[in-house]
């Protein structure tokens, strides 16, 4: 008995074309009640309560990239439509000066984190990649989304090693400090 793709395919694509425009078909789960996730022990030791010293903006960060250098960086949480990983423990880090939708006065943007007003080149010049790694040198597999609290838009300042592979293109951190910065989520912190 043969069968019509057609049908089935033509609900992949209107998935595909609604998640494309920012709106959400998954159903709703833990992960993004914006509750404190429970954690690994690699994870809890991550993160600490003073803030590290000597931080590079996430733009100088990418100019100094060494594989197997450690950098201290700061930056929030943006640069993507999803900055957090659901799977693993990795997130986008942006330039805290990449211009993002609220930051924009009368821009009601749902995700303003994703600075969707900007052209998708400078949005990529001024991000990089953090990532918590287990002894294995793998991503932890549990994602960093509200660990501690985090969420979008979030001013984190993080201690790392460059990971190998890492050019000023492409910029991987295995962060062995993360500090949140204290205030309101995705507030203008001073």
């Amino acid at each position: 008995m043969k069968t019509n793709p057609t049908p089935l395919l033509l609900t992949a694509l209107a998935a595909i074309s609604l998640t494309a425009c920012g709106e959400k078909t998954s159903a709703p789960d833990d992960k993004a009640s914006g509750s404190t996730a429970p954690t690994n022990a690699v994870l809890e030791s991550a993160f600490v309560d003073a803030e590290p010293e000597g931080a590079l903006s996430v733009v100088e960060a990418r100019k100094q990239a060494q594989p197997g250098a450690t950098l201290t960086v700061t930056g929030r949480i943006a640069g993507s439509h999803d900055p957090f990983s659901a799977d693993f423990a990795t997130l986008v880090l942006a330039d805290d000066a990449l211009r993002t939708c609220e930051r924009i006065p009368g821009d009601s943007c749902s995700t303003p984190w994703d600075a969707c007003c900007v052209d998708p080149k400078e949005i990529a010049a001024q991000r990089l990649t953090i990532q918590v790694v287990g002894e294995d040198g793998r991503p932890i597999d549990q994602s960093l989304k509200s660990v501690n609290g985090l969420t979008e838009l979030d001013t984190l300042v993080v201690t790392g090693t460059v990971a190998e592979g890492s050019n000023a293109e492409n910029l991987v951190l295995n962060a062995t400090r993360i500090f949140a910065k204290p205030g309101d989520h995705g507030e203008e912190r001073s």
